[in-house]
């Protein structure tokens, strides 16, 4: 087998590859072969060996820049951003790269395929709600011709469905997927990727809806067809949800055979998110053959890979339970109060992660009982580790402090956001007096709008006054304040008069200085704009920011809070 050698690479993706690839060290058999000949070889290695398949990505994405290529350079991005979250790093780079290059192509598969990529790194990162958003603006760009597409986004809502345990729902969307899949094999239209996957998401479906017959025959298959098209990218996961599933089936000898066969392919590939599930079926297997001691150490396992990579998953949580309890017997109180905070720890990293898309979890150990054990554990260690009670109860004084903070800027947020999407359109909304966290009322716009108009009256009365309110009104009028290079300098110049002069006018006449001045006439804008039309309302936070002048997101949010009261998020919430 010829080698793959990668020299440091150091890529930062902006739009459409402002900086090139240095340190690439391409192999001499790949340099003069075909985009489909990388594509493909990429294709076999993904998810099989991905070092390997981040070395093509990088290739494909090279060769669309020297070749000038957009079609390929995409799939560059696209290829290295999948293969970068496989193996636990930031893919979102090339993803963000990818959006911005594609966002004016209207072609067959583009921008919708950039969304869909954003959408699929958010939810292997158990941020469920922003996949979801992602997926929704891929399906608004969808094509009607391009029926693959729409399939493969609805497959992804599966998926989704199946993270927050819908997974009666999740079951006809992977059918109707597979069908669609198996449909193209047999009129000889072979995609032998997409098929397995599809097999592989039926496998997996009937495995959560505890048809375990079912998930074993749709396992086998699709080991079956990856043997039959040589394509090996679900091999190891087919074979864990058929390890899985014969665990649930009590043939734990051979569930634990073959998950001991997974777990080094898992562990070339750095999918350590897997891995941790891995180890804890292979706990449960240990724990129901009353082997206590190794099946620990397989939850301990699983521990530490959670907490090293931030990957927590609800099926892992029983293997929390067992350790408590393990070490409770034990009167090993340092460790149970450690896994009890583990625990905690993880089901507020699940809770955030998944906010309204999913419903609770029936815990054994539910919260409240936590805190109560968590506190006689604490008394019981008063006389040995004085110090660490009292930093405990610091942390989770400091902790409810934050969550009543917050809660209470929340309800202060919503509740301004409810009463300005109740303003009538074109009222004008001005920026919070410093010493006064309430916005300014409908009366006091009035008040300032008779000053700014007598004002206006006053210097009206000056020639040069004259000429510079008119190009004023004309730059409100026009909405030019929306471009994204507007300063007080480009301002001076394009009304030929000098910064100093119009500063002065700009305070005289409207009571601020330029900056706020700017500000006001964007946000007052994007909040009209946001009420009347839907489909903004729809976009995200960046792309709304950058719609208006804005450079990014928080500076746009800082300025909206800042005259409102509330948050961006919380009016479009109030809105809809």
């Amino acid at each position: 087998m010829k080698k793959f050698h990668l020299i440091i690479l150091t890529v930062f993706p902006v739009f459409f590859f402002s900086q090139s690839i240095k340190g690439l060290n391409i192999p001499d058999s790949l340099k003069n072969k075909s985009y489909k000949y990388i594509n493909d070889a990429y294709n076999k290695v993904f998810q099989v060996d991905n070092d390997k398949a981040e070395l093509l990505a990088n290739y494909i994405l090279l060769k669309g820049k020297k070749e000038n290529n957009r079609d390929i350079l995409f799939d560059g991005y696209y290829n290295i951003a999948r293969v970068k979250n496989l193996k636990n790093e930031n893919g979102h780079p090339f993803a963000d790269s990818l959006i911005s290059a594609s966002k004016n192509v209207n072609n067959y598969d583009y921008p919708a395929k950039s969304y869909i990529l954003k959408g699929i790194l958010f939810n292997n990162e158990g941020k469920y709600k922003e996949a979801l958003d992602e997926y929704t603006i891929a399906i608004n760009h969808n094509r009607a011709e391009n029926k693959e597409q729409f399939f493969y986004i609805n497959k992804l809502i599966a998926i989704l469905k199946t993270a927050t345990e819908e997974y009666q729902e999740a079951l006809p969307l992977f059918l109707k997927y597979y069908k669609y899949e198996k449909d193209k094999i047999k009129n000889n239209n072979v995609d032998a990727k997409n098929y397995i996957a599809s097999i592989f998401s039926l496998a997996n479906i009937y495995t959560k809806c505890k048809d375990y017959k079912k998930g074993i025959e749709f396992a086998d298959l699709g080991l079956t067809e990856c043997k039959k098209y040589n394509n090996y990218s679900y091999y190891s996961y087919l074979l864990m949800i058929k390890g899985i599933s014969l665990f649930y089936v009590k043939d734990y000898s051979l569930s634990y055979k073959i998950l001991l066969e997974v777990q080094k392919g898992l562990i070339t590939n750095k999918d350590y998110s897997n891995l941790g599930v891995l180890y804890y079926y292979l706990g449960k297997i240990k724990y129901a053959t009353r082997s206590e001691n190794e099946a620990i150490e397989f939850f301990k396992k699983a521990d530490s890979i959670s907490f090293t990579f931030n990957s927590f998953e609800p099926i892992k949580r029983e293997g929390y339970e067992i350790l408590i309890d393990f070490y409770k017997k034990k009167g090993d109180l340092k460790k149970q109060l450690k896994y009890i905070d583990n625990l905690m720890y993880s089901d507020s990293i699940i809770a955030v992660n998944r906010k309204n898309l999913s419903k609770e979890i029936l815990k054994k150990y539910d919260t409240p009982l936590l805190m109560k054990e968590k506190v006689s554990v604490i008394e019981r260690l008063n006389h040995q580790n004085a110090w660490l009670i009292a930093c405990l109860l610091l942390i989770s004084l400091a902790f409810i402090f934050v969550i009543r903070k917050n809660r209470k800027k929340i309800k202060e947020y919503e509740k301004q956001a409810k009463v300005l999407s109740e303003k009538p359109l074109s009222t004008p909304v001005l920026e919070k007096e410093q010493k006064n966290e309430t916005p300014i009322t409908d009366n006091a716009s009035i008040t300032i709008e008779r000053k700014e108009k007598a004002t206006k009256s006053d210097l009206s009365s000056n020639p040069k006054f004259k000429i510079l309110i008119d190009k004023i009104e004309q730059f409100e009028k026009t909405n030019s304040f929306l471009n994204k290079n507007i300063t007080l300098d480009s301002l001076s110049k394009e009304f030929d008069t000098n910064r100093d002069y119009l500063s002065k006018l700009v305070n005289e006449l409207k009571g601020k200085n330029f900056s706020q001045y700017l500000n006001e006439l964007r946000i007052n804008y994007i909040v009209e704009e946001l009420k009347s039309n839907e489909k903004i309302r729809k976009h995200t936070i960046a792309a709304i920011a950058d719609d208006i002048g804005y450079n990014n997101a928080e500076s746009f949010t800082n300025a909206f809070k800042k005259i409102t009261g509330t948050l961006p998020s919380y009016y479009i919430k109030a809105l809809n």
